[in-house]
Order: C-alpha cells, then sequence, then structure tokens
C-alpha cells in the first residue's frame, strides 16, 4: 500500500488523528503528505500550515546553534557548563565536570526527566556512558544564552528558523500558530489539553511543521551554516547506545547496542551513517530519519501517541534500506 493509501486508512479507522510528514530525495523536496485532522479542538485537516509539536526533534536544532557559537569561540564543547553559566545540580560534584559534549552525546549522567520526588543527580561519571538525559538540556540552554547574549528563542530565530524560512516554526507559542494547530491525542484518542509555553524548552518545546523542518534537514545534509570540519564532527559516533527498549538507562542494566551510538545531538545509525530522531510528548510522536550519503530523508508529526507506529510502512518507502533505529525505539505496530 502506498503511503497515500495508507496514512488516509490509519488517520480514518481510529488509531491516529492526524499526520503530517514530508520527504527529500537526494536532497531535494519530494513528496508531503497530510491525512486527518488537526483535533478535536478543530476538525479541519492536517494541511501544510498545521503546527505540531515537536518535542524532542528540538535537540537537532538547538545542537546546531551550539556548533555555530562553537566555531564563533564563544562556547567550547569541553568547558563544564558551571564555568559559563553557574551550578545547576547542588551538592553534586561529579555535575561539576558535566560540559555540553556531555549534553549533546546524552553522557552527562544526568536522568531523562527531573521528577518532584527525586532530587536532580547524576548517576554516573560524566563521559562514563550513554543515557538519554534530555534534563541536562536545560542547563545547556543557560550556557548558548549566556555566551550568545539572547534569549534561546531569539538565537533560533536568527541562526534557523529566519535564514532557512521556516515561518511556521518557534521554541514557544506563538498567536499567530492559534488558526491552524494540532491538538495531542493518547492511546484511546483522549485529548490532551494544549500546551502555550511562554518561554524556550532547548530539549523539547519547538512548534513546527513538517515542510519547515524538512528545510533545516535539508540544510543540515547540505552542509550548510558549519564548516566541513564541525559538520562531520556533528555526526562522528560518540557513544554507543543501550539495548533494552528504554533509551535512559541510569544504571548500566543494559547491554551496549553496536548498531546505535549518539553523536553531537542525533542518533546514528553506525553502519548505515543514517542520522535520526524521535519525539515524544503527551499525545505527539515525530520521526526524523536521513541518510547521510543518499540524502534521502523523511519526517513526520503526529497528533497521537500512536503516531511512531506508522513507521514499519513509511520507513522503507522513504528512506530504503536496514534501519536499526526502529528496532532500538521499540516501535510496534499499529
Amino acid at each position: 500500500m502506498d503511503i497515500v493509501d495508507y496514512l488516509a486508512q490509519v488517520t480514518s479507522n481510529g488509531p491516529i488523528a492526524g499526520v503530517s510528514l514530508a520527504t527529500l530525495r537526494g536532497g531535494e523536496r519530494h513528496v508531503e503528505h497530510y491525512a486527518g485532522v488537526r483535533g478535536v479542538h478543530d476538525p479541519l485537516p492536517v494541511d501544510a500550515q498545521t503546527v505540531f509539536e515537536a518535542a524532542s526533534l528540538t535537540k537537532p536544532v538547538v545542537a546546531f546553534v551550539a556548533l555555530q557559537l562553537v566555531e564563533e569561540g564563544r562556547l567550547h564543547l569541553h568547558q563544564p557548563l558551571v564555568e559559563i553559566c553557574g551550578e545547576y545540580v547542588p551538592d553534586d560534584p561529579r555535575a561539576r565536570r558535566i560540559t555540553a559534549f556531555h549534553v549533546l552525546t546524552h553522557t552527562s549522567g544526568l536522568p531523562n526527566i527531573v521528577r518532584a520526588d527525586a532530587p536532580l543527580r547524576t548517576y554516573f561519571t560524566p563521559g562514563e556512558r550513554f543515557s538519554y538525559g534530555s534534563s541536562a538540556f536545560a542547563w545547556l540552554q543557560r550556557a548558548l544564552e549566556s555566551v550568545g547574549g539572547a534569549p534561546l528563542e531569539t538565537l533560533v530565530q536568527a541562526r534557523v528558523f529566519v535564514p532557512l524560512g521556516m515561518r511556521r516554526s518557534s521554541l514557544q507559542w506563538q498567536e499567530r500558530f492559534a488558526d491552524n494547530h494540532a491538538q495531542g491525542h493518547e492511546w484511546e484518542g483522549e485529548p490532551v489539553p494544549k500546551r502555550r509555553l511562554t518561554a524556550a524548552q532547548a530539549s523539547w518545546s519547538m512548534l513546527t511543521t513538517a515542510p519547515d523542518y524538512l528545510a533545516f534537514v535539508r540544510a543540515v545534509l547540505a552542509g550548510e551554516g558549519l564548516s566541513g570540519t564541525t559538520h562531520a564532527a556533528w555526526f562522528l559516533p560518540r557513544m554507543n547506545g543501550r539495548q533494552g527498549g528504554a533509551a535512559e538507562d541510569l544504571y548500566a542494566a543494559h547491554p551496549i547496542d553496536p548498531a546505535i551510538a549518539w553523536g553531537l545531538g542525533w542518533g546514528i545509525e553506525i553502519a548505515q551513517d543514517c542520522c535520526f530522531h524521535w519525539g515524544n510528548s503527551p499525545g505527539f510522536r515525530a520521526l526524523v530519519l536521513a541518510n547521510r550519503k543518499t540524502k534521502d530523508a523523511v519526517v513526520w508529526f503526529a497528533n497521537s501517541a500512536r503516531g511512531l507506529r506508522v513507521a514499519h510502512e513509511v520507513v522503507p518507502q522513504t528512506v530504503p534500506g536496514d534501519h536499526p533505529c526502529i528496532a532500538w525505539l521499540s516501535i510496534g505496530r499499529l
């Protein structure tokens, strides 16, 4: 079944409310597909202007800005963040070693999410191993704002969204999105109240469309905005991921995954020379996957907790080849 028919099917019979998908073929825009509705708040069809929550697809964009600041000599990847913008984790000597490099490679030792019942702390020595740690990005954000001299939203607008023509993108809610945005839905279709953040969050707050995010991916694959040396360094496999179905592995409970590693803000399929990232926020799912050799790529956003599950049909038709990230993410089927 081709993608058009498949997406129409899965958004018409209930599992997923809506999907926005865009692809590259050989580094050029190829096709876009939209299916389903924006949500219970707005039954109109999803289209090219529908703004979705990108969740952790925010991280590669923030990494891009960080690397630009590195090239300008403002940020040093291996300088402890405490020296740049002060303490973030109190009474934790190991945390004083955390650098931007540790944050971007998910080797900081900090947990994925800060929990009310667990004081923020490191669980292992920074740089020792991989454990997906979104919480560390708040500290990196402070550093970027300090050396960049502006709020993160301002930095990203100036360095990414405006130059790439990403007019329907922001790291915080914009009233101009009110006329066409998606609302999230959980596993059984129950709607999630819409969040309207007034401040950027480096780990997860990006709002965007599939065509906008594809503009970023196209620039990434073309090597725009960074020197050749820095661009190559962006995608070097720095630390292998862990097996076990959960990217966070604070206690080294799972063995090393030889097929998956992390670069500076990107997941890396080592043998395939592909980069990827997924997004997971209440009622929303997203995935971006790009082959750096062929420059084929796909990105999609879904306003449903089941939204990653279209991967088994979508990925083979858009970025051909074996993709161990699907198994690493434990993506089930609809």
